[in-house]
């Protein structure tokens, strides 16, 4: 079996292994840390700080990246920026 076949054969299998341990890890990482962070404050207070951080995250730092990101986009993108008409 030369390396053509062996990569038409095989070679998606080896791709979605790389991805999914890829992926794996990525949640393993942030699921280790919630877990860490549990023990070491608590269920209730440890529970609480990460309800705030995410609530934080999801309504505040949200609105921030958003006008951050249109501001970043009519400075960078937009066609007409800086022309005369």
């Amino acid at each position: 079996m030369d390396f053509a076949l062996f990569m038409e054969r095989y070679g998606y299998k080896i791709l979605f292994a790389i991805f999914g341990g890829i992926v794996l890890l990525m949640f393993g990482i942030v699921l280790l840390s919630v877990y860490s962070f549990l023990k070491l404050y608590g269920l209730l207070l440890g529970g609480l700080f990460l309800i705030s951080v995410a609530v934080y995250a999801f309504f505040v730092k949200h609105r921030y990246l958003n006008a951050y990101g249109e501001a970043q986009g009519k400075y960078f993108y937009d066609p007409k920026y800086g022309k005369k008409p």
